[in-house]
């Protein structure tokens, strides 16, 4: 996979990696330090420190393996700027799913990084 994808895909790997083995800290400089976070059912988030907060009460209610498929990457503006659209699994430890659904991102590319600026995502679970 070459080009913006490509680019993309290689930090979405890196985030899945870091999110799986439960580093916060080191997932949160994925984000810029501005970000915006908005996950279902709460208020936007915004920073690093709140990017570790909300991705620290997923892991704590049980969701501990994350898997992002790309569906759409392309670019915006002068080309420092691009968006992902796709789809998300997050499972349990025992490897059940704990949650499904889909994501946008904007991405912000600083000082030659692609990271990720305004990340929101919806659930298709039916939990209340």
């Amino acid at each position: 996979m070459a080009g913006l994808q490509g680019e993309i895909q290689s930090v979405d790997d890196i985030l899945m990696e870091l999110f799986n083995k439960g580093d916060l800290e080191a997932l949160s400089l994925l984000y810029t330090e501005d970000c915006k976070l908005m996950p279902p059912n709460s208020e936007t988030v915004i920073g690093r420190d709140g990017v570790k907060a909300a991705f620290g009460g997923v892991i704590a209610a049980g969701g501990k393996i994350l898997k992002l498929v790309i569906t759409e990457v392309g670019p915006m503006g002068a080309g420092d700027t691009a968006y992902e659209r796709g789809q998300s699994t997050l499972r349990r430890e025992d490897g059940s799913v704990f949650d499904e659904g889909k994501y946008v991102v904007i991405w912000k590319k600083i000082d030659g990084s692609w990271l990720l600026y305004i990340d929101i995502f919806n659930s298709r679970s039916t939990k209340s």
